[in-house]
């Protein structure tokens, strides 16, 4: 009864799939599982690059109105470890190339960056 549930739900292209998923299961999860673990080495590869940066940001002036420029050196802070050689932002299902382009997308779209600069202006050392 729970066959036909299903079969009635899926469809006849649901129930291909799903036989398909039946017979390859392993190789699929496998694939999907080793998809994540890049995930996840590309963002912590990414979170240690950020912190080296944020790390090179002056600290925060007592006065509100200052909007000095800060000079960040992105080559700087991915050379300073061993890195893995992709990077993946918060947000990112699709890892990148390591590169300071890649890391410089992946701060703009950062919150905790645009926080860390207070409406500062950057201008990023090439």
């Amino acid at each position: 009864m729970l066959k036909t549930l299903v079969a009635l739900m899926l469809g006849p292209w649901g129930l291909k799939v799903l036989d398909y998923y039946l017979q390859h299961d392993a190789i699929i999860n496998s694939i999907v599982f080793m998809y994540g673990v890049l995930l996840v080495l590309a963002h912590y590869n990414y979170s240690k690059i950020s912190e080296r940066i944020m790390a090179q940001l002056p600290k925060p002036a007592k006065k509100k109105n200052d909007k000095s420029a800060v000079k960040i050196d992105i080559a700087k802070a991915i050379s300073e470890g061993k890195n893995f050689p992709l990077v993946a932002g918060n947000i990112s299902l699709f890892p990148k190339r390591l590169s300071v382009e890649a890391v410089k997308d992946c701060l703009l779209k950062d919150k905790k960056w645009k926080e860390a600069l207070q409406g500062r202006e950057v201008h990023f050392v090439e």
